[in-house]
């Protein structure tokens, strides 16, 4: 019987790494048909809201990799876990959580530089 514990740990360990190998490109294609397929393009409004209420963060939006805006957008616009986006595209929670937290970086690094719309500095 340990046995079987010890295999079904491996093979969970072998899915997880595996989730992992798979290109950003899959990803993105899957999150995009989902929300072709809910009716809604949340892009475009993330992209609008946060340009109107923050040019620096409609610039970080606009400059981050497809799937690192793409996850953006389901935890802050679809208001999606990590979890959720996890299961529902198939993804690991971890990778999940490193493209959250770079979009988060470099939307805090943008705020840090404090350029003005115009690109000179405020200070």
């Amino acid at each position: 019987m340990a046995y079987h514990h010890d295999v079904s740990r491996g093979l969970a360990r072998f899915v997880a790494r595996m989730r992992d190998k798979v290109a950003d490109d899959i990803f993105v294609a899957r999150i995009e048909h989902y929300l072709e397929r809910s009716g809604q393009d949340d892009g475009g409004r993330l992209a609008v809201a946060c340009g109107e209420e923050n040019l620096l963060i409609g610039r970080a939006v606009a400059g981050m990799e497809p799937l690192t805006r793409a996850i953006l957008i389901l935890v802050v616009a679809r208001k999606m876990s990590v979890a959720q986006v996890s299961r529902r595209f198939g993804m690991s929670e971890e990778r999940v959580c490193r493209h959250f937290r770079l979009a988060i970086e470099m939307v805090a690094e943008q705020g840090r530089l404090g350029l003005s719309p115009c690109g000179s500095s405020d200070r």
